[in-house]
C-alpha cells in the first residue's frame, strides 16, 4: 500500500462528510449504481450502508479492511456495511440511522442520505456547496402543496397537539429519498422523528411503507415523507431546495435521477417494456451507465445484453410510446 493510499484511508476513517443509504434484497443493484455514480463524480469519504439479510454478491470485488464491515471501493472511498436489527421499514428508519452515524462520527461536518434507487449526475462538489446553505431537499413528483391545503391544516392541528409551534407557510412538498444535513442542523432529524411519532399516534405502522387501505386524503399516506414535510414546516434551520427537476421528475434537471417508478431498472425487461409502449426512462439509462465501474453488478455478458435491450428499446420509443 502506498503512502497516498494510507492517507486516503485515514481520511475515510475520520470523514468530514458521510453519505448513507439503506438497502435489502435486490436493491444491491441500485446500491452499486449509486456508489459508482458517486465515485465517477468525485466523491471522497465514507459511504455507510445499513442493510438486512445478506451482503451484496459484488463485495468480493472490493478490498476487505478486516474490521467493522469496511471495504475500500477505490482510494479515498470507504464502504461500511452495518447489519441492522430493526422491525421498521427502512423508509421510516432514515432519521434514526443518520443520527446513529453522526453519534459514531462526531467529527462529521455533513451527512447525506440517498435512496438506493438514485444515481447522481453532477460533480460531488455541488453537493458539498449545496448543504452549506442548510437542509438540502428536492421537491417530489407533485411538488406543490399550498400552505392552506387541507392536509397541511390537518398536520398543523396534529403537530400543535404534540407541542410543535410556529409552522412556516410552505407550499413545496419534498421527496424523502434524499436529504443533506450539515452538522449545525442535525436537530432537524429530531423534528423528523417527532413527526414520525405523530404519524404513529394516528395509526401509521412504521413497520410498513404505507397502509394499504389509506389514500392521499389521509394525513400520513406516505409516512416518512409526510413526516419529513411536517419537519420542514417546523424546522428551526434554513432549507435549501431544488424543484422536481432535481430528481428528474421535471425537465431541466442536473443533480439526480431517482427511479421511483415500478418496476425498478434492475427488474425491468426494457425491450418488453418498450414493446408495450414504455421505452427506457432516463433513470433506466443512468442505472445501466453506472453498473460496471468500479463495482460490477452484472457479468460482462449480462451487461451487454441489458444495454443492448435498453438501446433497442430506446430506438423503438422514438416511433412508438404511450404515456
Amino acid at each position: 500500500m502506498t503512502n497516498q493510499d494510507n492517507k486516503d484511508n485515514r481520511a475515510a476513517d475520520t470523514p468530514e462528510w458521510i453519505v448513507c443509504t439503506l438497502f435489502e434484497g435486490d436493491y444491491h443493484f441500485g446500491l452499486a449504481a449509486l456508489i459508482n455514480s458517486l465515485v465517477s463524480n468525485g466523491f471522497q469519504g465514507c459511504i455507510a450502508v445499513g442493510y438486512r439479510g445478506s451482503l451484496p454478491p459484488w463485495t468480493n470485488q472490493l478490498t476487505f479492511l478486516g474490521s467493522n464491515g469496511d471495504y475500500t471501493v477505490c482510494p479515498g472511498v470507504r464502504l461500511t456495511f452495518i447489519l441492522l436489527d430493526t422491525p421498521l421499514h427502512f423508509a421510516n428508519f432514515k432519521p434514526a440511522f443518520m443520527q446513529h452515524l453522526l453519534h459514531d462520527h462526531p467529527a462529521c461536518k455533513c451527512i447525506w442520505y440517498f435512496d438506493p434507487d438514485i444515481v447522481i449526475r453532477c460533480s460531488w462538489s455541488f453537493y458539498v456547496r449545496w448543504v452549506q446553505h442548510g437542509i438540502a431537499l428536492c421537491e417530489d413528483v407533485n411538488g406543490t402543496l399550498p400552505e392552506n391545503h387541507p392536509l397541511r391544516c390537518n398536520w398543523i392541528e396534529l403537530a400543535s397537539a404534540s407541542g410543535l409551534e410556529n409552522p412556516a407557510p410552505l407550499r413545496e412538498y419534498y421527496n424523502s429519498g434524499f436529504i443533506g444535513v450539515p452538522a449545525s442542523c442535525t436537530g432537524f432529524l429530531e423534528i423528523w422523528q417527532a413527526a414520525m411519532r405523530i404519524a404513529e399516534s394516528e395509526g401509521f405502522n412504521p413497520c410498513t411503507f404505507t397502509i394499504e387501505s389509506w389514500t392521499r386524503s389521509d394525513p400520513f399516506f406516505r409516512g416518512d415523507q409526510d413526516a419529513l414535510n411536517i419537519a420542514a414546516m417546523y424546522s428551526r434551520y434554513p432549507l435549501t431546495t431544488i424543484g422536481p427537476d432535481g430528481m428528474d421528475f421535471a425537465p431541466g434537471g442536473s443533480t439526480m435521477f431517482h427511479a421511483v417508478a415500478s418496476p425498478k431498472p434492475w427488474r425491468k425487461n426494457m425491450l418488453l417494456s418498450a414493446l408495450g409502449g414504455f421505452p427506457p426512462s432516463a433513470s433506466d439509462k443512468a442505472f445501466l451507465a453506472h453498473s460496471s465501474s468500479p463495482i460490477r453488478s452484472y457479468s460482462r455478458i449480462q451487461l451487454i445484453v441489458r444495454r443492448l435491450s435498453c438501446n433497442v428499446g430506446a430506438l423503438m420509443g422514438r416511433f412508438y410510446h404511450r404515456y
